[in-house]
């Protein structure tokens, strides 16, 4: 089930170009990560660019070797919880985004603000919301690789054939989509799905939520603040939509996320909400390109343009016995653009490594996406993100089915995560 890879250097003392701090001999750094992450590269099946970049790092600082152990992905939480239960947790951990705050809670996570100080690292080289993803009460528990935003697709034959002009406000939205929708043929404006949890907060509610200034709970998640003033809409939204008949009731409660390109690409959907990956999906199963047969628009809300952010963390761990080694070795894969660049498929969080990836006129909304103040996790850090997920979709669900109101919803949202948040 494990792949267990390891580089061993000429073991003398040297001292690191980064930090200049002068490291023990034979100083091995080990990393729990997902699968593929830095395993050798076989048929292009696997990340070989962090196998190259673990070679060429020991082959600079010799006395480094590293120890690494990958699990498959809907293993990795599990594997590192054990790992740090037992009380012998790596130097290093990949960690999901969205269970960091669980981390930092138990208390498995290094603050980093020394290292950073030691290393000389300058943290302002990523992306503000980025950033901020692990940092609690200014302690840095970790620091972000990469992350993908959202936009709204729109089908340009649909929109052309109804004579309508694409959306640019998150307000035009439903009109428009009343406009071109005709449930007799099974054709709707609009195309969402609440199937799953990640894709309803990061890829739905969230989307709506963050570029209107709307909050599930507070900026430091220790209060629920979803049923308070305007922040209900963040659920309204959705039962208009539903309310008006421009979402497929079947898509939108069962789906899982594949339906949205499903609708788009067989011309039954006029609109959806999707990351960059989508593109190539369209093309692959419906043979649709862009910028022919389709248009992407940032939308903006009453709080400007925004969009969550997911991606993976790197964090140094409690248990670490070298972790300023561990450091400064995250320090080099992402504080230099090329090798960030190279090293995830997704968007870097930084601004210098972005700028080298995803090239084209179709990849440029996306990426100026991060750059927004509201381009964050749509609910901060904290140890119950995976359970508010779903509980937010639960709720959601039931608004939307007409089995309680947006309101009660908020109020049922806020008493089921009581407890789960920050104290």
């Amino acid at each position: 089930m494990f792949n267990y890879v390891k580089w061993v250097a000429t073991p003398v003392l040297f001292a690191t170009a980064l930090s200049g701090a002068a490291l023990a001999q034979d100083t091995t750094i080990s990393i729990i990560s997902k699968e593929g992450v830095f395993t050798e590269g076989k048929d292009g099946a696997a990340n070989a660019a962090g196998f190259d970049i673990l070679q060429a790092y020991a082959a600079e600082n010799p006395g480094i070797s590293f120890d690494t152990r990958e699990v498959p992905f809907p293993e990795l939480d599990s594997t590192q919880y054990a790992s740090m239960e037992s009380g012998k947790g790596p130097d290093i951990m990949v960690v999901n985004s969205v269970t960091v705050g669980s981390f930092i809670d138990r208390g498995y996570l290094m603050p980093m603000n020394d290292l950073i100080d030691a290393n000389g690292l300058d943290t302002d080289i990523f992306y503000e919301g980025m950033r901020a993803s692990a940092v609690y009460n200014d302690l840095v528990f970790g620091l972000p690789i990469d992350t993908g935003t959202r936009v709204l697709y729109y089908n340009k034959k649909m929109f052309a054939d109804a004579g309508l002009t694409p959306p640019t406000n998150w307000s035009e939205v439903l009109p428009l989509a009343e406009q071109l929708t005709d449930a007799e043929s099974g054709t709707y404006g609009f195309v969402a799905t609440s199937g799953q949890r990640w894709v309803w907060l990061y890829e739905h509610a969230g989307m709506y939520a963050l570029a209107n200034g709307l909050r599930f709970v507070n900026e430091d998640a220790t209060e629920c603040v979803l049923n308070q003033g305007d922040n209900i809409q963040a659920i309204q939204y959705w039962v208009d939509m539903f309310e008006k008949g421009v979402v497929s009731q079947d898509a939108l409660m069962t789906g899982t996320g594949v339906e949205r390109e499903q609708g788009f690409g067989n011309n039954k959907a006029a609109m959806y909400l999707g990351g960059f990956w989508s593109a190539g999906n369209l093309e692959k199963s419906y043979g649709m390109t862009y910028p022919d047969d389709y248009g992407i628009v940032v939308l903006e809300g009453a709080d400007g343009v925004g969009s969550p952010t997911g991606g993976w963390v790197m964090a140094v761990t409690r248990d670490s016995k070298n972790p300023q080694e561990a450091f400064d070795f995250i320090a080099y894969l992402l504080g230099d653009p090329e090798r960030l660049a190279s090293f995830t498929s997704l968007m870097p969080a930084t601004q210098a490594a972005s700028a080298l990836t995803l090239q084209g006129e179709f990849f440029e909304p996306f990426k100026d996406l991060l750059a927004s103040p509201n381009t964050v996790h749509p609910i901060p850090l904290n140890p119950g993100l995976p359970e508010q997920a779903e509980v937010l979709r639960n709720v959601t669900q039931s608004a939307i089915l007409g089995e309680m109101t947006a309101q009660e919803a908020a109020d049922s949202f806020c008493a089921q995560i009581d407890g789960t948040l920050f104290n």
